[in-house]
C-alpha cells in the first residue's frame, strides 16, 4: 500500500514569486517570534507566551494570512512548551534517572567483551 503522494507544483512566474514571498515571510516570523522568547527566557525575564502570540499575530496577519499566522505561532508555542517542561524537569534533577546497571552486556554473553585484536569482521 502507497502511503505518500507526490504532486508537482507548476506553477507561473508570478504565482512562483507569491510563494516565495509566502515561504520567506513564514519563516521570518517564526524566526523573530522564536527569538524574542529565547531572548527573554535567557535573560530570566520569563517567556510571556500570550503576549509574544498577540503581538506577532497583529504584525504578520495582513501579510500571510490569519490561519497561517496562528499555525506558525501555534507551533512555536507547542516547542517552547516542550522546551520550558524539559528545562524544569531538568532543573528539579527528574529527566535523566540513571538505569541500573547490570553486570554484563548482554549482547556480549557470559564471557564479557571480545578481546583480542579485529580483523576483517572477526576476532582472533
Amino acid at each position: 500500500m502507497k502511503r505518500t503522494s507526490i504532486v508537482e507544483l507548476v506553477v507561473d512566474k508570478s504565482s512562483e514569486e507569491r510563494l516565495k514571498l509566502l515561504c520567506s515571510l513564514s519563516s521570518k516570523l517564526w524566526n523573530e517570534v522564536n527569538y524574542a522568547r529565547r531572548r527573554a527566557f535567557f535573560e530570566k525575564r520569563g517567556v510571556d507566551l500570550k503576549a509574544t502570540y498577540k503581538e506577532y499575530y497583529e504584525k504578520y496577519k495582513a501579510l500571510i494570512g490569519s490561519a497561517t499566522t496562528q499555525q506558525i505561532l501555534n507551533k512555536n508555542n507547542e516547542g517552547f512548551n516542550s522546551h520550558i517542561g524539559l528545562y524544569n524537569l531538568m532543573s528539579s534533577h527528574h529527566l535523566f534517572s540513571p538505569a541500573p546497571r547490570s553486570g554484563s552486556h548482554r549482547a556480549w554473553g557470559r564471557s564479557g567483551p571480545p578481546r583480542g585484536p579485529h580483523i576483517l569482521g572477526t576476532w582472533i
